[in-house]
């Protein structure tokens, strides 16, 4: 033990800073050994006890005695046993048949206020959770079996709205068997206070030892302004609705007014890659975005950006409205609401189906599935797995020409129509040579019917070269066949966007065409 060590400089450190490290404050820790020993805890005292608590380095409360509840001599029951004083942390301990346990529960008052979630691996190790608004879980308090943290500005939120202080006190010892002569230490017994601790501070000799010793606490104290954690004072984010006689971008607050209802806000169409990565979690359409926290009416009709009336953005959580907030973008000359929202939000009558390509071919797929199902009693294509339906929710035209984005949409869209042909109803009537699959076995199908489309046939082999070619988001050139693929769709690193639209053209295209040729138009 060195000298810095046997004065405690770390702890001083600790004291000085109140034990908070990166927005935790400890409140209980307990170590010890023959040379070292620890203990930290924690209460709540009334703003009236504050000064008459710094003049005196004692704790106020104990644990395994923290006087909750209490129950006195004429059986009047009280909460805690002294009036201004409250434990946070109390101690419980139960003398079971199969073993002796012990640990520390939190005060339900605090629990309650931020109505906080409990994760448990057992009494001793857990954790409680604030859930915000978009169900996001926030650490507040974490349970060791040696120590627990919580989180400070929680903490600082429920001292202010309950006018209270909260102190954290600590007892540390040190013991050594000899000093070196140069660490010119003194026996001490003396009091240190300052504006936000008190401390008795102790060095002796003691059995054959010395002894350093400090006992003491230190004061959290409350903000001056009371705010509540769900404050919705300032819930409206601004947004950009056109411009100001300078020339500079005009701004407005979202927050509903007779005034901003039908102003419209425009956004990169990159708003929406969160929504589509993670289908699980969210719906998009051509009408707006939807979890189970939120949902927002939006046009998705137009390829390049999203436009949306001013006061939808309301409806959002304010974290959600800062993600909308980084993609907004003034408005220019030829910007506006596409026809089909237009007729369907404005004059209120439903549009028939949606028109960007990827959109309308989700539309399409399904239509043209339920059709076919009715007039021939069987799907022509598969249903998707239950795992695999977030594929159908997440599919869209990438927003970036990003090579990673496009893979994902050609993979996503053969699965849908080519690997999920309904081979085996195909398959009946047919002659099937060893190797045939599916667009082989579709071919065959519709020759049944005097049918040879040779341009469609060309476009979906080429659509499943390039599926097979696809290695680690990018497409193989040793391939012969994906080769061919990525010269028949003219790919590049600079058209990924451009290739991805024109698939899901040529797959409605697809779709169109069968429905012509089987007669499914009227079909319900």
């Amino acid at each position: 033990m060195n000298k810095e060590s046997f004065l405690f400089k770390d702890k001083l450190e600790d004291i000085d800073a109140r034990f908070v490290k990166n927005g935790w404050v400890t409140i209980y820790e307990s170590s010890s050994d023959s040379k070292d020993s620890a203990l930290i805890y924690c209460c709540l005292i009334d703003k009236s006890k504050r000064e008459e608590a710094l003049k005196n380095h004692s704790w106020h409360l104990h644990i395994g005695s923290e006087g909750r509840p209490s129950i006195w001599g004429d059986n009047t029951y009280t909460a805690n046993a002294e009036e201004g004083i409250e434990p946070f942390l109390v101690q419980r301990s139960f003398n079971l048949a199969e073993g002796y346990e012990s640990f520390f529960d939190v005060s339900e008052e605090f629990v309650f206020y931020f109505n906080l979630y409990e994760k448990a691996e057992s009494k001793q190790s857990r954790k409680y959770y604030y859930v915000d608004e978009l169900g996001n879980l926030d650490e507040v308090l974490i349970f060791e079996p040696n120590k627990i943290r919580i989180k400070l500005k929680y903490l600082i939120e429920y001292i202010t709205i309950r006018e209270l202080y909260f102190l954290v006190t600590f007892s540390f010892d040190r013991f050594t068997k000899s000093i070196q002569d140069n660490w010119d230490i003194k026996f001490t017994d003396e009091v240190i206070s300052e504006k936000h601790y008190i401390y008795h501070r102790l060095i002796r000799p003691i059995d054959n030892r010395l002894q350093s010793a400090i006992l003491g606490k230190v004061f959290i104290e409350p903000n001056s302004q009371k705010k509540y954690h769900q404050d919705l004072s300032n819930d409206y984010e601004s947004f950009i609705i056109g411009y100001n006689d300078e020339g500079d971008e005009l701004f407005e607050s979202c927050e509903k007014s007779n005034e901003n209802y039908f102003k419209i806000t425009y956004f990169k169409k990159e708003v929406l890659n969160k929504y589509y990565n993670e289908p699980k979690k969210y719906e998009v359409d051509s009408f707006g975005v939807r979890s189970k926290f939120f949902s927002l009416k939006i046009d998705n009709n137009i390829e390049k950006y999203v436009p949306v009336f001013l006061v939808e953005l309301s409806y959002l959580p304010y974290k959600e409205q800062l993600h909308w907030k980084q993609y907004n973008i003034p408005p220019q000359d030829d910007f506006g609401m596409s026809s089909t929202y237009y007729k369907t939000m404005i004059e209120g009558n439903w549009a028939e189906h949606p028109e960007t390509p990827d959109l309308y071919f989700k539309f399409k797929y399904e239509d043209f599935n339920k059709k076919w199902e009715t007039k021939y009693g069987w799907e022509f294509y598969k249903p998707l797995a239950d795992e695999d339906k977030h594929l159908f929710t997440s599919l869209h035209i990438p927003t970036t020409n990003n090579v990673k984005a496009f893979c994902e949409q050609v993979l996503t869209i053969v699965k849908l129509t080519i690997d999920r042909l309904n081979e085996k109803q195909l398959q009946n009537g047919i002659i099937l040579e060893k190797g045939d699959k599916g667009i082989t076995k579709l071919e065959k199908f519709l020759k049944i019917y005097d049918l040879e489309i040779p341009q469609m046939f060309e476009f979906l082999r080429n659509l499943q070269s390039l599926r097979s070619g696809l290695m680690a988001h990018t497409f193989s050139k040793s391939d012969k066949n994906c080769k061919k693929a990525i010269a028949y769709f003219a790919l590049s690193d600079e058209n990924y966007i451009e290739v991805a639209k024109e698939i899901f053209i040529k797959s409605v295209f697809t779709l169109n065409t069968l429905e012509n040729q089987f007669n499914l138009i009227n079909t319900k």
